[in-house]
């Protein structure tokens, strides 16, 4: 069978709302979430990492944390689990029926789950270790959500040019709701404009698929080619892109990238690697206010008939830019109507 949506409505577009609609990835987009969330899930997997040391974890934290940001804690558990069978251990469930967890690795993990405000590993009552993450998460970010530098201007801006804009997450319900919430961000994102790959469909369909982009675009009343997407993931790239999207903004501000990998992870997001046909981002920012540069820019192509190139950006246009980019095929204008390609 194939995939059951939980399709919202389609509005009709209201009298001056313009031509095109923004599509935000939520985590590391709109909110600074991505690093509570991926320290949750770390926590929850440390006991049953294959040669775990208590006194290695919080070194290995950071790195386990960039290495998994943007993936769904089902494929970290899957890899998890794939590595333990490897070396012929018991599975993680088998381990939590009978709290097998070793004692001094659930010393550190418990100290760093009271931060968090949660119980003693051994003490928390769910069914498995997913179900767990899922509910632990969003009791985590009920107190630690809070919005990326910059992005209230951009969602006050689209609103007074009645752009219509909302989430295309992959990230899970209640958990978006309940981030939104402790942003005091509920006038922008009302329930009809979160939209999750995870909860929306059955089974859930994760990015880079691009179930959950084509259906914030219908969601909205626009075709892909109308949209704009904002990522901070390879995959989120990838979904839009899958999608055919009319313009996609990768974005590295967030603070879950630290300053030594946005460049490296900004490559990756014009890469293309997890899209179908090799589309990457247009171009990469690293001030979400600079999407407004953009955004208008894609507004002005549509109005005067013409679409925009997939993956590329005008040299005059980055020359607009206020924080640093990073662009990989730059079209420099030449000879009347002609157009050349750089790489950068």
């Amino acid at each position: 069978m194939g995939n059951t949506c939980k399709q919202i409505f389609r509005p009709e577009r209201s009298p001056g709302q313009q031509d095109i609609a923004i599509l935000l990835d939520f985590d590391g987009t709109i909110g600074n979430t991505e690093t509570p969330a991926m320290e949750v899930a770390f926590w929850e997997l440390a006991p049953y990492l294959v040669d775990s040391d208590p006194k290695t974890l919080e070194e290995e934290k950071v790195p386990w944390m960039q290495n998994n940001a943007g993936k769904a804690f089902e494929f970290m558990l899957e890899k998890c689990e794939k590595d333990r069978a490897e070396k012929g251990l018991q599975s993680i469930q088998q381990i939590r029926e009978a709290k097998r967890e070793k004692k001094d690795i659930l010393e550190v993990v418990d100290r760093n789950r009271k931060r968090f405000g949660l119980p003693p590993l051994q003490e928390a009552k769910y069914r498995n270790l997913l179900v767990q993450q899922k509910e632990e998460t969003v009791l985590a970010l009920s107190v630690l959500a809070t919005p990326c530098d910059g992005i209230k201007e951009v969602l006050d801006a689209l609103t007074e040019l009645k752009i219509p804009f909302c989430i295309s997450t992959t990230s899970g319900k209640p958990r978006v709701p309940v981030c939104v919430k402790a942003m005091k961000f509920e006038s922008y994102f009302p329930p009809h404009k979160i939209h999750s790959g995870e909860s929306d469909f059955t089974p859930s369909r994760f990015k880079p698929a691009p179930d959950v982009y084509l259906k914030a675009a219908g969601s909205e009343g626009y075709d892909p080619e109308e949209c704009v997407a904002i990522e901070d993931s390879v995959s989120g790239v990838g979904s839009a892109a899958n999608a055919k999207l009319g313009f996609i903004i990768g974005y590295v501000g967030a603070s879950h990238i630290p300053e030594e990998k946005k460049e490296s992870h900004a490559m990756d997001l014009l890469s293309g690697r997890k899209s179908k046909d090799g589309r990457g981002a247009n171009v990469v920012i690293r001030d979400i206010r600079d999407s407004m540069t953009l955004i208008k820019y894609f507004l002005a192509e549509r109005d005067a008939g013409r679409g925009v190139a997939p993956g590329l950006i005008p040299k005059t246009l980055l020359k607009e830019l206020k924080g640093g980019f990073y662009a990989k095929n730059v079209i420099v204008p030449y000879d009347d109507e002609k157009a050349k390609t750089e790489s950068k």
